[in-house]
């Protein structure tokens, strides 16, 4: 993992601790930080499609609609959204097209799948592809504090959540 710096791993840590909140709520486990460019926090969110009800509400989205609704989309320019594990293809798009500048998640695809075999998670589809659309302009960097990242999977799993 080169060009993850302390703070980086504070913020994972800090995703990795709102989706192990998540699935205690009786959420899935998952959860984001949103950080300006200048490192100022924009948003802070989980995984809510379980007690929503609403599909849509992957962690991913909900900090990048509650940053711009409460700072506006230019804050976005050249922020990093940290993330507990992979995003979906949906969640990967969005990212792309409100042109955040860096992604860096805890657990890829490839961990997450065995722990959510099963569950009413639909199909799986990495975002390596939609991301790749960015070329240079987006840094994303897996695998960020995978051990960790674990911790709310093998929650979600004990807890025998949907």
């Amino acid at each position: 993992m080169t060009d993850v710096s302390e703070t980086d791993l504070n913020f994972i840590r800090r995703a990795i601790d709102l989706a192990v909140a998540a699935v205690e709520e009786g959420n899935r486990p998952f959860a984001s930080v949103l950080v300006a460019a200048d490192g100022a926090v924009l948003a802070e969110d989980c995984d809510r499609t379980n007690l929503s009800g609403d599909p849509m509400s992957h962690s991913e989205v909900n900090v990048i609609r509650t940053g711009i609704q409460k700072h506006g989309i230019d804050r976005l320019a050249g922020a990093t959204i940290y993330v507990s594990g992979e995003p979906c293809s949906m969640c990967a798009g969005t990212i792309l097209r409100n042109g955040i500048a860096r992604v860096l998640y805890g657990a890829p695809g490839e961990v997450t799948g065995p722990y959510l075999a099963g569950k009413r998670l639909g199909q799986r589809y990495p975002s390596a592809g939609i991301f790749a659309l960015a070329g240079d302009k987006l840094k994303v960097t897996s695998g960020v504090l995978l051990e960790d990242a674990r911790r709310p999977l093998e929650l979600y799993v004990a807890k025998g959540s949907p």
